[in-house]
């Protein structure tokens, strides 16, 4: 929206969606942006939120993805079936979904387009107790590559592969922070606010980078914002680290 797009927020939580519009939306730019319930697992609905897009702001240009889930484990470490097919299923075939329906609309415009996912530091840094989640990413860095070699030359395929993003994260409600900061041995107490507990966890992930700085949705924002823009015009098939500088996560 500051870069004068018109921006369709669409999510599982429609209340959300809804609120996020309100923010964004200047009192000059209120027709710029709309906001309309997806499920990415659900084909029928990834085109339903499609096509109301299309009547809403007239086309697409582009669409962007940051939709994913993480389910933990138990206490072993182990996952159960349905969780692990749910995992894979939002965040593997919900990518497919969502870029195969897009990709029907894109080539009946005949116009250069542009698709961005999200993978994760994850996809190549095994950690024990998120198998599921670590291979679903694995396989959102191939299907970038694979998609931009089947879309092109219409359509520029690229995804970004942030560290931990904690702050204003859905994936990281307040026991599942606790839980981590246990993990990690990371001091706290219990009648500290949510948001004070994320900061502690943030910090202690930068600390493992090379710039010692927490990766924020402004930093994913910004990385997004360039593949998406004509200055990455020559860029497809690639998967952009947001990381802050994770020596694990250098690609090999």
């Amino acid at each position: 929206l500051e870069r004068g797009g018109h921006v369709m927020i669409a999510d599982k939580d429609v209340k959300a969606a809804s609120e996020a519009a309100e923010q964004d939306a200047a009192p000059d730019s209120r027709e710029a942006v709309a906001c309309c319930r997806i499920d990415i697992a659900d084909r029928a609905s990834v085109s339903a939120a499609l096509k109301e897009t299309v009547l809403r702001l007239g086309g697409i240009d582009g669409v962007i993805n940051t939709a994913a889930i993480f389910l933990p484990p138990d206490s072993s470490g182990h996952l159960r079936d349905s969780q692990w097919r749910k995992t894979l299923d939002i965040n593997v075939t919900g990518n497919y979904l969502l870029v195969d329906e897009a990709h029907s609309i894109m080539v009946s415009q005949g116009l250069p387009a542009v698709v961005v996912l999200t993978s994760s530091a994850n996809a190549v840094v095994p950690k024990w107790g998120s198998e599921a989640y670590d291979v679903s990413k694995s396989a959102v860095n191939h299907l970038v590559h694979e998609l931009a070699v089947g879309l092109s030359p219409l359509v520029r395929i690229n995804g970004i592969a942030p560290a931990t993003v904690v702050e204003g994260s859905t994936m990281f409600p307040r026991e599942r922070v606790i839980a981590s900061l246990k993990k990690y041995e990371i001091g706290f107490n219990e009648d500290e606010s949510t948001e004070k507990l994320r900061s502690k966890l943030a910090e202690f992930y930068a600390k493992r980078t090379l710039t010692k700085l927490s990766v924020t949705p402004g930093d994913c924002a910004e990385a997004i914002c360039w593949l998406a823009s004509e200055r990455a015009a020559k860029t497809t098939g690639h998967v952009l680290p947001v990381d802050g500088g994770l020596v694990e996560a250098f690609l090999r």
